[in-house]
C-alpha cells in the first residue's frame, strides 16, 4: 500500500512538473508573438514611409528631367537664331559662336542637374555637392548615376 501511494505522489510530482513546463513554453510564445506583432508594425511603417519617399524621388526624377528638356529647346532654339545670322554675315559668325558658347554655359548653369554634373567633374564629392546646392545627397547621387 505505500509503495502504490509513493509511485502515486510521485506521479502527482511529474505531472505538476510538466504543467509548471508547459506554462512555461506557452508564457515564451505569448513574448514570441507580442515581438512578431512589434516586427510586422515596424515593418508595415517602414514599408509605408519607402512607398512615400519613392513617389517624392519619382517627382523629382520627373521635374528635373522636363526641366532638363526644357533646357534642351531653349538652346536648340538659340543655336538655330544664331546659325541664320551667321548664314547672312561671315563677320558676325565669331562672335556668334562665343554667343553660342554663352548660351550653351547659361543653360548649363541654369538647371540644378547641370550644376551638380559640372562640380562633379570638378572633382567633388556627392556630400559635398548635396551641402553646396542644398539638396539632399541621396538625390545628388541618383542624379550622377543617371547624368554622368
Amino acid at each position: 500500500m505505500n509503495g502504490i501511494i509513493f509511485i502515486s505522489l510521485l506521479l502527482n510530482v511529474v505531472c505538476i512538473y510538466l504543467i509548471y513546463l508547459l506554462w512555461k513554453k506557452l508564457d515564451e510564445n505569448h513574448k514570441n508573438a507580442e515581438s512578431t506583432d512589434h516586427i510586422e508594425e515596424m515593418l508595415e511603417l517602414f514599408s509605408q514611409e519607402m512607398r512615400y519617399e519613392n513617389e517624392q524621388l519619382y517627382k523629382l526624377i520627373s521635374d528635373f528631367s522636363s526641366k532638363n528638356e526644357q533646357d534642351k529647346r531653349e538652346i536648340q532654339e538659340k543655336t538655330n537664331e544664331i546659325g541664320i545670322e551667321a548664314i547672312n554675315s561671315m563677320a558676325l559668325k565669331n562672335e556668334n559662336n562665343d554667343q553660342i558658347d554663352e548660351v550653351h554655359n547659361q543653360s548649363e548653369t541654369k538647371t540644378d542637374t547641370n550644376k551638380v554634373i559640372i562640380l562633379a567633374k570638378q572633382g567633388y564629392n556627392a556630400e559635398q555637392i548635396a551641402k553646396m546646392l542644398n539638396r539632399g545627397k541621396g538625390e545628388v547621387e541618383l542624379l550622377l548615376k543617371f547624368y554622368a
